[in-house]
């Protein structure tokens, strides 16, 4: 029986992320790829808009893998509920979409095996949830031929500042000078100092906000990883977008300048957001 959108709680969409953790696992061994070593991520306080931003991250690496392994992506992520409305079973809709991929791909592979069975626990919360899917997230990427890059983040920063023009109502600041051999820690710090400032925004106007978010050692983020991030960071500021009276959000690919990308770049780009969004907190 097809439980209703109301009725789907957190440990209904952590139960689904385990299931969905351990397809991702059978591929692993499949392809003779290397497990993540890095513990998860420290989380608490989180949403079920974040998980949602998380839940969507996670989607488009399986939706790549899925055309890497099988030439044609096999399931459309769910129309997007308006953020402010966002709710567990939305997250559920996403998990459930990426599972159709992983399925694919099994199938592509040969794999017939099934994930160990997973038991509902009721005491999880959506920062469970989202530290699953965010170990899934980091898994997935190295089973990739193209893993994600500075330019894919570029692309979600590059949206995050036209977010944050339509909040401010005032052309983009001037990037700040080109500094040479940054890394991908570099901005994934500089991206938790704009996460801390949406959370700041976030609270202001009285809504819950994810309370800690932590992050891996220096030396082992990847471009992915700041991806992820980034995409939790455009999540906040297009929340703070739909609760203020301006109907014409972006478009998706506003702002994005295509082509190859350096950590340096992106860097450069976060510090235009993060003047942004100081100027929006005052």
């Amino acid at each position: 029986m097809t439980q209703s959108l109301e009725s789907i709680t957190p440990p209904d969409c952590h139960a689904r992320a385990l299931v969905l953790a351990g397809e991702v696992e059978l591929i692993r061994l499949e392809m003779g790829r290397p497990a993540d070593p890095r513990p998860p991520l420290a989380v608490s306080g989180a949403s079920p808009r974040e998980v949602w931003f998380q839940a969507l991250a996670v989607f488009r690496k399986a939706d790549r893998l899925c055309h890497e392994l099988t030439g044609d992506p096999t399931a459309a992520v769910p129309h997007a509920p308006p953020i402010s409305e966002i709710r567990p079973g939305h997250v559920l809709a996403v998990i459930d979409a990426t599972l159709r991929e992983v399925v694919t791909i099994k199938q592509s592979l040969g794999i017939v095996e099934l994930p160990a069975a997973v038991t509902r626990d009721p005491q999880k919360q959506p920062s469970d949830v989202l530290a699953t899917l965010s170990t899934v997230n980091r898994q997935i990427n190295l089973l990739l031929e193209r893993p994600f890059t500075p330019a894919d983040v570029f692309q979600q920063v590059s949206f995050a500042v036209a977010y944050a023009a339509r909040l401010g109502r005032t052309a983009a600041p001037a990037e700040p000078a080109l500094e040479r051999r940054k890394r991908p820690a570099d901005v994934y710090a500089r991206l938790l100092a704009c996460l801390e400032l949406t959370r700041t925004l976030v609270k202001r106007a009285g809504h819950p906000v994810i309370d800690h978010l932590g992050a891996p050692e220096p030396d082992t983020i990847r471009p992915a990883d700041v991806y992820d991030l980034a995409s939790l960071v455009l999540g906040e500021i297009a929340f703070l977008h739909a609760l203020a009276p301006d109907p014409n959000p972006p478009y998706p690919f506003e702002g994005n300048t295509p082509g190859r990308k350096l950590p340096a770049h992106c860097f450069q780009l976060v510090g235009v957001l993060e003047q942004q969004l100081r100027q929006l907190a005052g």
